[in-house]
């Protein structure tokens, strides 16, 4: 309630009506104008209405493989790195990472170091406390890689001599049967503990002399950074089962992002040289860039020059600043990477992870496998010595 003080009735009904009238203008005029602005925007915008991403699910297997195929050691790790379109991935329940936790549950932990703004000089720099963290203490091998990290026969060395510490190294569990080994050996060969996708260059290809500068690297350091940081996650440690992939920096919107970026003229170069890297050392790309401008049906085209200038519609479905994006953006991304990781090592003239979903054995026992009365032995844990934590 406001009061007036020693105003009259008359004044203050008059201000009563003064109020009301001016509410009645405004309110009339923003619906004038909404009304004005959207059919301004109707006639001018020929682009349809941005979709919906569908929903995520974990994908069905077959229900004795459900029941049986299960592990009782440690669930790989997918670990993310990247810049903000990596970090962003796990920030909603739409994101991309958060879609890959959910179909990768009980079967594959998804780990997002992701961190907005980095580029791959600032990640470079970071890259071992993650390591670390992950994996562990690194090897004589990788911190020598750090330092030297172009020494290709030193590299090509440890990476052989990892090869073959794996073929023969056999886990040392002196209750599991032979076959049980051989089995356990098997699936280490085909299933990486750790798989890294590394996704930089959205910063790097700011321009040098827009907006955002301070973010951007030149292209070829951008390429020798992407290199080093394969090598080294390679042969950090290498006790570890570790694999490695690319994400190439996504398009953008250059109308939107003229101040600072230019997708067909520059940020074209970061994606190509993420590729070439990709190529050059041996391991599976994520193309964004070219997966988010091109319809599906078209993605594996060699010459498909011309739907990047007759499709604009992923400006409006995948961007939502002309850089980051959209929920629609995020599932495009998820299926590009589930085709990778679903991809085997070596299949249709591509290289994939061999992770697919009905790949993987779900953490722990079913519930209605493990003894009722005696659990422990369902989980080889009725000899540990835990009774003395008993009170």
């Amino acid at each position: 309630m406001i009061f007036f003080g020693n105003r009259s009735r008359l004044d203050i009904s008059i201000l009563t009506l003064l109020c009301l009238y001016q509410n009645h203008h405004l309110v009339m005029g923003k619906e004038t104008s909404s009304s004005s602005s959207s059919s301004s925007s109707t006639a001018t915008t020929a682009l349809p209405a941005v979709r919906q991403p569908p929903a995520i699910s974990i994908p069905p297997v077959p229900s004795k493989t459900y029941l049986h195929h299960t592990t009782l050691h440690p669930r790989p790790k997918l670990i993310l790195i990247g810049d903000s379109i990596t970090e962003l991935g796990s920030s909603h329940a739409e994101g991309w990472a958060t879609s890959l936790s959910i179909r990768y549950n009980r079967r594959m932990d998804v780990v997002n170091r992701g961190m907005n703004g980095y580029n791959s000089r600032w990640g470079m720099a970071a890259l071992p406390l993650i390591l670390e963290e992950i994996l562990g203490p690194s090897s004589e091998a990788s911190s020598d890689g750090i330092d030297a990290a172009g020494d290709e026969c030193a590299w090509e060395e440890t990476m052989h001599q990892k090869k073959k510490r794996q073929r023969t190294d056999c886990p040392n569990d002196e209750r599991a049967t032979t076959s049980e080994k051989q089995a356990q050996q098997q699936q280490q060969q085909q299933h990486p503990q750790y798989t890294f996708i590394i996704g930089y260059g959205a910063n790097d290809s700011c321009l040098p002399d827009g907006a955002h500068s301070r973010h951007h690297v030149p292209l070829g350091e951008y390429a020798s950074n992407l290199t080093r940081m394969i090598r080294i996650i390679q042969t950090w440690n290498s006790e570890k089962n570790v694999a490695v992939a690319l994400l190439a920096p996504p398009p953008c919107d250059t109308e939107k992002q003229k101040k600072s970026r230019d997708n067909e003229n520059v940020t074209v170069l970061y994606a190509e040289a993420c590729d070439k890297v990709a190529r050059t050392t041996g391991v599976p790309i994520v193309n964004l860039w070219k997966g988010m401008q091109l319809p599906a049906k078209n993605y594996d085209d060699d010459d498909n020059s011309s739907l990047f200038e007759s499709n604009q519609q992923w400006k409006v479905d995948y961007l939502s600043d002309g850089v980051h994006l959209t929920p629609m953006g995020n599932y495009r991304l998820y299926e590009l990477v589930i085709e990778m990781l679903d991809q085997g090592v070596v299949e249709k003239g591509k290289s994939g992870l061999g992770l697919a979903v009905s790949a993987l054995p779900r953490a722990y026992p079913d519930h209605s496998l493990v003894d009722g009365l005696d659990p422990g032995k369902t989980f080889g844990t009725d000899m540990l010595p835990i009774s003395k934590f008993d009170k």
